[in-house]
């Protein structure tokens, strides 16, 4: 009777220990948020037409305002417009200038301290093709700010699928992982 005892006090307290263990991995893994991202999404060029490129942005939260560069081939491509974009139905008010031959910067600043929040289009750029070749789109110097006039995080430039950033393991790797350990603990214990 004593012994059957102990061999039930020690599979109690070791499904006590992987239960912590699934408890305080669950505790040290934070919630992960979604990833803020903008993306530059560069039509195909056609010589003596006009095209668009846009910026996309993906889960922002209290969006307030920002900047970016967009540089291109000016060989092959020539500004002719820079549209306003939205993003979940809320106009994005933009101003824009040259830097160089070969760059220009856009800016926005929404008015009064809502924010946006969502996904949509921060711009569109129009270009003349002027000649054939590369158009060399390239999205740079970004900077997202909230409605407290801090820097958002964000992941910029994302054109192809050669430039997503390689995934890690999530939330669900971990639980699966802690999961596997607790059930194999109970089986190794209750064969005892």
């Amino acid at each position: 009777m004593e012994k059957k005892s102990l061999t039930n006090f020690k599979k109690s307290t070791m499904i006590g220990i992987c239960f912590a263990a699934f408890l305080i991995a669950f505790a040290a893994v934070p919630a992960q948020a979604q990833q803020i991202t903008v993306n530059l999404n560069a039509p195909e060029l056609v010589k003596g037409s006009t095209v668009y490129a846009t910026v996309e942005i993906i889960n922002v939260t209290d969006l307030d305002a920002g900047q970016f560069d967009l540089s291109f081939n000016s060989s092959v491509l020539e500004v002719v417009n820079v549209e306003n974009g939205t993003i979940e139905g809320i106009k994005i008010p933009l101003q824009w200038h040259s830097i160089d031959t070969n760059t220009l910067r856009v800016i926005f600043n929404l008015e009064g301290v809502t924010g946006i929040s969502g996904s949509g289009q921060i711009a569109r750029i129009g270009f003349e093709v002027i000649d054939e070749g590369e158009g060399d789109l390239l999205i740079s110097n970004g900077l997202l700010g909230n409605i407290e006039a801090n820097q958002i995080n964000t992941n910029w430039g994302v054109t192809t699928a050669t430039d997503v950033p390689g995934s890690t393991p999530g939330f669900g790797a971990v639980i699966a992982l802690v999961g596997l350990i607790a059930v194999f603990c109970m089986v190794r214990f209750s064969k005892r």
